[in-house]
């Protein structure tokens, strides 16, 4: 949303990664994006990379390049994330994560415009009906399988 509407740029990320370079989570924490600042940036990272990215970094270091109204945008995505990667959560903590992803869309239409809620956005507001079916996403995410088509793509080279 950042790149594409020019909040952040090119020299944006080289900044940005300047900091994330400063950071050092633990090591159980897994995998970590390594390079932002490449390509159309954040182009490259895994579903896991952009968990952590968004539960360890966003805040940090997106903070200072973004106005008010975006601000609002990454605390309630933040929020969302935190809430929705839970192990155990409960139905009220489905709910809260629901209303944050609710405020997502409300501030982005608001701001950028309905053209600007993808399928993606959309889509994040069935997760709430998901888990309460299904369980926690924890249960039913895709990051090992992810990680298992990169090995096997890294093999195949």
């Amino acid at each position: 949303l950042w790149l594409g509407h020019g909040k952040i740029n090119m020299d944006d990320l080289t900044k940005i990664q300047k900091n994330m370079n400063n950071i050092h989570p633990p090591s159980e924490i897994g995998r970590i994006p390594h390079k932002i600042d490449i390509g159309k940036g954040f182009s490259n990272l895994t579903a896991n990379e952009w968990k952590n990215f968004f539960l360890i970094y966003a805040r940090v270091v997106l903070w200072d390049f973004l106005d008010q109204e975006d601000r609002k945008i990454l605390v309630h995505f933040s929020q969302a994330c935190s809430i929705l990667v839970r192990r155990i959560v409960t139905i009220k903590n489905l709910d809260d994560a629901h209303e944050h992803l609710i405020e997502i869309l409300k501030l982005i239409e608001t701001n950028y415009g309905e053209v600007s809620i993808t399928p993606n956005l959309h889509l994040s507001l069935h997760l709430n009906k998901c888990c309460k079916d299904y369980g926690p996403l924890y249960s039913f995410w895709c990051f090992s399988f992810e990680r298992m088509n990169g090995i096997l793509g890294w093999y195949l080279q």
